[in-house]
């Protein structure tokens, strides 16, 4: 059974690099069609920063870039002789690459694109702690969890309030009603005639 990706060093990735040159010399087409990817593991603050920005713009709830924390990410980068000739030397910039995180509370590894963020950080192979060959993106959550430190993501959501807070111990004030409207005299009978008519018509 193949393997679904495969370790390999920096010193190895200089000779892929080399190889891949060499293959798009002969058939570009040939080296397009390829579905390689480089895993890579990183603690880099400025991808870590561009990930907190993605998870917080593709959370399904509305909160901010600084309510995410995330120690660590598995990123999933295209293989080509171009990607690896600035990962080995000045430095590649990531724009929609994916990648993997560990979610809280349950959620297990999920993924997402660096495509949400609008910081797009350049990385080169010195920034990652940890990288492998895959023959596709598929397996990133697994690689994650077998070289990941195992640090979960933490995010906090936003408390919406109904009500106004108030201090412990102080009670709620009750609602005030309006005063109750004075009862009106009763100047007549109803469906009767008034008083004064009818002394008047019985003293003459």
């Amino acid at each position: 059974m193949p393997q679904r990706y495969v370790d390999i060093s920096e010193q190895d990735l200089h000779k892929l690099r080399d190889g891949l040159d060499l293959l798009e010399r002969l058939d570009p087409d040939k080296v397009r069609e390829l579905d390689g990817y480089l895993y890579a593991i990183t603690k880099d603050p400025g991808v870590l920063d561009a990930a907190r920005e993605a998870i917080a713009a593709a959370y399904e709830e509305e909160i901010d870039e600084s309510d995410v924390e995330v120690g660590e990410i598995a990123l999933a980068i295209p293989l080509s002789g171009d990607i690896l000739y600035y990962l080995t030397g000045s430095g590649l910039k990531l724009r929609k690459e994916w990648f993997a995180y560990a979610g809280t509370g349950g959620e297990g590894i999920r993924s997402e694109s660096l495509g949400f963020s609008h910081y797009k950080p350049q990385v080169t192979v010195h920034n990652f702690t940890h990288m492998a060959l895959g023959d596709s993106d598929a397996w990133l959550d697994q690689f994650l969890k077998q070289y990941g430190t195992g640090a979960k993501a933490t995010i906090k959501k936003n408390v919406q309030r109904t009500e106004e807070a108030t201090e412990p111990g102080t009670p709620t004030p009750a609602a005030t009603l309006p005063p109750p409207a004075p009862t009106p005299k009763q100047t007549s009978i109803p469906g009767g005639r008034r008083l004064d008519d009818l002394l008047e018509d019985f003293l003459g």
